[in-house]
């Protein structure tokens, strides 16, 4: 298994199957996919993408103005789950924002994923938010400068 640059459209299949499974393959695609500091990585196995995250350059305004990225679509394939593929799908996204001037990574993390972030040193808000259709979310960040 390795990590690689992943194009937009091959994170669709996984944001689908895992992240929003009964809706289209269209509401799968999100605003900035396709911006040029927008960066896709993908875990791959056997030739097939098992894992996802996508890295945006942007800041939360509710943590800091200072440069921000935020980590979204972060999925892996139910049957690999545990065996370290998100933690170095998560290394490999944090090692590239820092490398672009990162002072913080953040997301809105679904609430059974909190566990995973927390691990990976990561703040978790004490304000639980639902995004609709989603459902439960917590806003996360990891200072790195």
């Amino acid at each position: 298994m390795y990590i690689v640059q992943i194009k937009p459209i091959d994170t669709l299949p996984l944001r689908q199957e895992i992240l929003r499974p009964k809706s289209p393959l269209s509401e799968c695609i999100y605003e900035g996919d396709d911006e040029s500091t927008t960066v896709h990585f993908g875990a791959i196995d056997g030739g097939v993408v098992v894992g996802i995250v996508s890295m945006y350059q942007r800041s939360c305004p509710e943590i800091s103005n200072a440069e921000g990225f935020q980590l979204r679509a972060m999925a892996t394939v139910l049957a690999i789950r545990g065996q370290g593929v998100g933690s170095k799908l998560l290394k490999e996204a944090e090692d590239y924002a820092i490398n672009k001037g990162a002072k913080y990574l953040w997301a809105n993390a679904r609430s059974a994923a909190i566990d995973f972030y927390k691990k990976s040193g990561y703040s978790i808000s004490p304000f639980k938010f639902e995004i609709e259709g989603i459902g439960s979310h917590y806003l996360i960040s990891k200072f790195v400068a």
